[in-house]
């Protein structure tokens, strides 16, 4: 779920002037190869193109980025191009690693890094019992490792279900939200910039409006704005032990 955070993180940045979603030559060591033509559009729809392996069951790139590597974003940024940008759907949580290491070069200082999550968007909504590990460089761990109770999870998809606005602060452009829950091409409707979503029909008894932050074994906050309602689930099973689909069925039905 920690990877939506880092979406929204990149939508503050682009409101604030200092970047924006379709700039390219992201990174000075691509400079000299097609890696200089990826988007931070492609990056956060993780449809750049770039090699990757998110497999948890053995040693593969995420378990050794994660678990061994002092400096997170830089096993995916030296990984060569596969695919071609925008037609090369692969889930990775390199690429949301590599948008925190983007995040960092904007600023001067590691303080100035670490507190703009905090004073843009974290203190500021009340999630006050986040914390999101770092890695030993200093880089925040964007694709997981963000700790925070179910109540401060949900202050967060209720940001996004108004739309951005916080108490009449609007801390993200509707347009930002608008395009953080738009189908990312070739991803068939499951994914949009560092949220999931069901536009494709993934749970067929829930409205497809629905987008969410997904966490690991199932930990989910689900934004349905048809229902005007934001749906916080921990847990340590998911699919296909556990059914999503018939829990947020129920809930909805329910509240009918």
């Amino acid at each position: 779920m920690t990877k939506s955070i880092t979406s929204a993180m990149v939508g503050i940045l682009e409101k604030q002037g200092r970047v924006n979603k379709n700039q390219s030559h992201l990174f000075s060591d691509w400079e000299a190869d097609d890696r200089s033509k990826i988007t931070l559009n492609n990056l956060l729809q993780m449809n750049s193109g770039l090699a990757w392996e998110e497999d948890y069951s053995k040693i593969s790139d995420v378990t050794k980025m994660l678990f061994l590597k002092e400096d997170m974003p830089k096993i995916p940024r030296e990984k060569p191009m596969i695919g071609t940008p925008n037609k090369s759907w692969n889930y990775s949580s390199g690429t949301t690693n590599l948008i925190s290491g983007f995040i960092r070069d904007q600023f001067k200082t590691d303080q100035d890094y670490v507190d703009f999550w905090y004073t843009e968007l974290i203190d500021k909504i009340g999630m006050h019992s986040m914390t999101i590990e770092t890695d030993l460089k200093g880089h925040f761990v964007g694709s997981s490792y963000g700790w925070a109770t179910a109540r401060d999870w949900s202050k967060f998809g209720l940001l996004y279900l108004h739309e951005g606005n916080w108490n009449g602060d609007q801390i993200l452009t509707k347009d930002w939200v608008d395009y953080s829950k738009t189908p990312t091409p070739t991803s068939n409707g499951i994914y949009g910039a560092q949220f999931w979503l069901n536009a494709g029909g993934r749970y067929p008894d829930v409205p497809k409006d629905l987008f969410s932050c997904n966490g690991y074994q199932g930990q989910q906050v689900s934004i349905i704005p048809s229902k005007d309602i934001v749906i916080v689930r921990f847990g340590l099973v998911e699919d296909p032990i556990f059914s999503f689909n018939t829990f947020l069925s129920d809930i909805l039905s329910a509240i009918n």
